[in-house]
């Protein structure tokens, strides 16, 4: 649920109301025209919460002469804002003030009546703002925005998830995995996200579809786990840190408000893809300094999130991406689930990627009970499931992946 504001004159102390923890959205006018919107004007917003405490949130360019930013808090009263533009001549976007009145959240959605997600005191499980324990139970749509999931799909896949209890959704917002640069199987009904391989020119049709998607999801309950793209390969190379950064300031800027968490990059660094770790560190600090909200954070990395950075302290929990190969997996599994565990510094441990069901034809559900209660009875945080079809959005008459890797189109489950 968003609460829509339109500035219409600069300066002008514009009031609205909404509730606790839900996202006021505030648009703004630019009263110039700029040959490059989303590279050379940068619009934060400067929000003053009722106890006098002081958030800096980013904007995003939306098309056109149209800024937007979302703001979302769990006090309730007045709250201040006052946006800062680079272009300091634009009285469309610089020096624009109002003011928002939150009052008590009246709805049952767990994610806004029990807060955003944090680590709980003990360091080993997920819990809300308030203290109500969170079970990670997660989902893996690592394509879901793709436009082969049909916006119809969408919605009877995420009512299907949770009516059988998931709580987590991993979904991509940029790179896809096992896809090139631009390929025509990265788009949603909006295009690509971005038009350069740098990411210097954004798409922002693209965000607007990916925003119902994400919207949808959380109005269910449901967590969006946000991976910024991968990695493996080439997403370092070919977007470069500027692009990346360009890239996680533009999601936080759409998605920090809401509930989420974010994965920094799927696939990064690791025992499989070494060499980045210290790129990947700089791209996740400036992403944690941009956030103002500072949602729970990880690597997705082959092997332990802890080895995909250079220094730990930038993500939040441990994701593990173990082993598709069967059996093998439920092994590989439960030791690096007591691997983690015993590791230093403490935090909560999940498996993100593990043998998904009916990949390669392989991995059928008694493997996918064992992994789960292997991994859950040796201290895992929760858990995440995967099924061959699901996580690369694969439909009839479209794959999304090479037919031979994964003869299926769905799951069983």
């Amino acid at each position: 649920m968003v609460l829509f504001v339109m500035m219409l004159m600069p300066c002008f102390a514009v009031a609205a109301e909404t509730e606790a923890n839900l996202v006021a959205e505030i648009s703004f006018q630019a009263k110039k025209a700029y040959a490059d919107s989303f590279k050379d004007v940068t619009l934060d917003v400067v929000f003053t919460d009722p106890e006098g405490a002081q958030k800096t949130v980013p904007a995003f360019w939306a098309g056109g002469n149209q800024w937007k930013v979302r703001y979302a808090s769990p006090l309730t009263g007045t709250h201040r804002y006052r946006s800062n533009c680079s272009a300091k001549d634009d009285p469309g976007l610089h020096g624009v003030e109002g003011r928002i009145e939150i009052k008590p959240y009246t709805g049952k959605n767990p994610l806004y009546r029990h807060g955003p997600i944090q680590v709980a005191a003990d360091r080993r499980h997920f819990e809300h703002a308030d203290g109500t324990p969170f079970f990670w139970l997660g989902d893996t749509w690592w394509k879901g925005l793709c436009k082969r999931l049909t916006w119809e799909g969408f919605q009877e896949l995420m009512a299907d998830r949770k009516t059988k209890g998931f709580t987590v959704v991993q979904i991509v917002c940029g790179l896809h995995p096992d896809e090139g640069l631009f390929e025509p199987r990265w788009e949603n009904e909006g295009g690509k996200p971005y038009l350069t391989r740098d990411f210097s020119v954004v798409n922002p049709k693209y965000f607007e579809y990916a925003d119902r998607h994400i919207e949808w999801l959380i109005d269910a309950g449901i967590l969006p786990a946000i991976v910024g793209g991968w990695a493996r390969d080439w997403g370092m190379p070919a977007v470069g840190d500027a692009g990346w950064k360009r890239h996680w300031r533009n999601l936080i800027a759409h998605y920090g408000a809401y509930p989420t968490t974010w994965l920094f990059a799927g696939e990064a660094g690791g025992w499989a893809f070494k060499g980045t770790e210290k790129q990947w560190t700089d791209v996740a600090m400036y992403a944690r300094k941009t956030d103002p909200y500072g949602r729970l954070a990880t690597m997705h990395t082959p092997g332990s999130s802890r080895t995909g950075v250079i220094d730990q302290s930038v993500i939040h929990y441990d994701m593990l991406q173990t082993s598709h190969c069967d059996w093998d997996a439920v092994r590989m599994s439960i030791s690096a689930i007591k691997e983690s565990y015993s590791a230093t510094p403490t935090m909560p441990t999940v498996v993100g990627e593990a043998c998904y069901e009916g990949h390669m034809q392989l991995n059928h559900p008694d493997i996918q009970r064992h992994l789960f209660w292997g991994c859950m009875l040796n201290g895992a945080a929760g858990h995440t499931y995967g099924a061959a079809g699901i996580w690369h959005a694969g439909v009839e008459g479209d794959p999304g992946i090479t037919p031979v890797y994964d003869l299926t189109t769905g799951a069983r489950t």
